[in-house]
């Protein structure tokens, strides 16, 4: 597409909940590859992968790069990563020629955090303020940066993420959310995976973690447990971040975006 047009002025356009029901509907009829299609048409450099790089992330990664989508790639790079976690980064960037991995942190560093306000994450509240800190934090300091955000969510990993939208609204970030892999199944990602050997795979998957976060709050999965049962397992009522709105409480129903963006929207 046109990269975010250079002009004097812009229009804004409200997308309200209709416009979003209906790029929803449309989307239900494409493919991953092609949602990233559209979307880095509509977005160019203003649109992003965002990755954790967990399986389903580094696909989308593999996904976007063998289309030749020169997007970026935003990690959030907590401090507090495992070895393996961070070096998943460095392979996917080595692999994806295409994309380019772009590294957020927070203000301080873990230990600095700690000092100034104990360890958090042995508590609810605490683990809340950890992960706004650690994780929401560095993503609001570059609001405005990528307007559409394009991450590896699935309805197959139930919970609150059983009805995960193809697009949704991020009001902190003033940017969209897109999910591409939303009601792709975990043997489509697996069947993936076989048909392309170059996915880059995070070893700790291998090592009993089916969902990784922080190594202070992630633990290793026990057969028959839910896959995200080694999250904040010392905190039985936790079960997500917050990183991504769709995991909180009732998402926004509409925003206001350029109308260079409008296209997306059309039925």
């Amino acid at each position: 597409m046109r990269e975010a047009r250079k002009r004097a002025t812009f229009r804004l356009v409200l997308v309200d909940e209709g416009a979003l029901a209906r790029v929803n509907e449309r989307l239900s009829r494409m493919d991953p590859i092609a949602i990233l299609r559209l979307t880095h048409q509509t977005f160019g450099r203003r649109g992003a992968i965002l990755s954790s790089m967990q399986k389903s992330g580094t696909i989308l990664c593999h996904m976007a790069n063998r289309a030749g989508l020169d997007l970026d790639v935003a990690f959030v790079d907590t401090g507090v990563l495992h070895p393996e976690t961070l070096a998943t980064r460095d392979a996917v960037q080595r692999a994806c020629d295409k994309l380019r991995v772009v590294t957020l942190q927070p203000e301080e560093s873990f230990a600095l955090q700690t000092h100034r306000l104990g360890v958090l994450y042995l508590s609810k509240e605490g683990q809340e303020q950890c992960c706004d800190l650690r994780k929401s934090a560095p993503l609001r300091a570059h609001r405005g940066r990528w307007h559409a955000l394009i991450g590896a969510l699935s309805r197959e990993e139930g919970r609150r993420r059983a009805k995960v939208p193809f697009v949704a609204i991020d009001q902190e970030l003033g940017a969209l959310r897109i999910h591409p892999l939303a009601a792709v199944s975990r043997e489509q990602l697996e069947a993936y995976v076989a048909e392309h050997a170059d996915v880059v795979r995070n070893p700790l998957h291998d090592m009993g973690f089916p969902s990784i976060g922080c190594y202070t709050c992630t633990t290793p999965v026990r057969p028959g447990e839910d896959e995200r049962a080694g999250r904040w397992r010392h905190l039985a009522e936790v079960t997500y971040c917050g990183i991504n709105p769709t995991d909180r409480s009732a998402a926004p129903t509409s925003i206001a975006i350029d109308d260079a963006y409008a296209p997306f929207f059309a039925s």
